[in-house]
């Protein structure tokens, strides 16, 4: 079982240097240009983002990311501690003086300089690699953060509690996507800010393991309904959702392999894809978070 919460002292120095082993470890799972596991893991949501925001399986796709993460960290870089996740309601009233940020202890602060680089920290010399267009970029290009208080306001208490009142899953999950979500990608800005190439930012595991917690709190409300409950779209409207990378021709290549019978709703079938990290899995196999596959539970 993983536990994921808030992390001692010796935990947090522990997280950080797995996380920088995972950015230093050399690639294994043939996905072609990258270097290191950190630049897979990233790619793994280049590749799909186009299909994994604003349609029903955005909320279950990163839970099984979230898996996919912590799977990495422990069988790669050996970390046995908790997974963390970053209580944004508690610094919404200072973003910047937040603990995450702390240069010794934390994941470094705001970028600075024309490109808006971390400068600090354990992440300040963090090259990623790809694009969001899925190019190799050589030698490639910094991390970087550009805070903003206004932008990170949308993670306020008033805003989570009004996706915890959601009546369906459809309601929740829109509802947590488009107010705490995209809150706090913008806030940090940066790498962050980019629907594609944000998990490069260390940060993205601790906002999106607390998003995970909202939908899980949620689902606790009523197992026996929302354990099983998912619906949306399997295609964005194209209203705000990230374009599809690259110019590839994804329509076929993903969409015939959700496997929700051909409809355009998502179902507990739809099957979930990471390069072979982990096994390929379904929805309705990520929908109980003490399930066998993301076998974790929140304290």
């Amino acid at each position: 079982m993983i536990v994921r919460g808030r992390l001692t002292s010796a935990e947090r120095s522990s997280y950080i240097r797995a996380t920088v082993c995972l950015t230093r470890r050399p690639a294994k799972h043939g996905i072609p240009e990258a270097r290191t596991l950190w630049d897979e893991l990233q790619y793994i949501h280049i590749y799909q983002s186009a299909y994994i925001h604003f349609v029903g399986a955005f909320l279950p796709w990163h839970r099984y990311y979230l898996a996919v993460h912590a799977a990495l960290l422990r069988r790669e870089c050996n970390y046995k501690g908790r997974m963390p996740y970053w209580d944004q309601v508690h610094d919404l009233p200072n973003l910047r003086g937040a603990s995450v940020f702390d240069p010794r202890t934390g994941f470094g602060g705001d970028g600075v300089g024309p490109d808006l680089c971390v400068a600090d920290g354990p992440f300040a010399n963090l090259r990623l690699r790809f694009t969001e267009d899925l190019a190799a970029n050589q030698p490639g290009y910094c991390l970087s953060r550009n805070m903003s208080e206004c932008l990170f306001a949308n993670t306020a208490t008033a805003n989570v509690d009004a996706c915890q009142r959601a009546g369906s899953f459809e309601e929740a999950w829109n509802c947590l996507e488009a107010k705490p979500h995209i809150a706090g990608h913008w806030g940090i800005g940066g790498t962050m800010s980019n629907p594609h190439t944000s998990p490069g930012d260390p940060l993205f595991f601790l906002h999106h393991t607390w998003i995970d917690l909202q939908w899980w709190s949620w689902q606790s409300q009523d197992p026996p309904t929302r354990l099983s409950q998912v619906g949306g779209v399997n295609v964005p409207s194209g209203d705000g959702g990230p374009p599809q990378p690259g110019g590839l021709v994804l329509n076929t290549v993903l969409t015939d392999y959700f496997d929700d019978g051909g409809g355009a709703v998502t179902t507990l079938n739809h099957r979930l894809w990471s390069a072979g990290i982990l096994p390929n899995a379904t929805i309705g196999e990520v929908m109980d978070l003490g399930g066998s596959l993301v076998c974790a539970e929140y304290v």
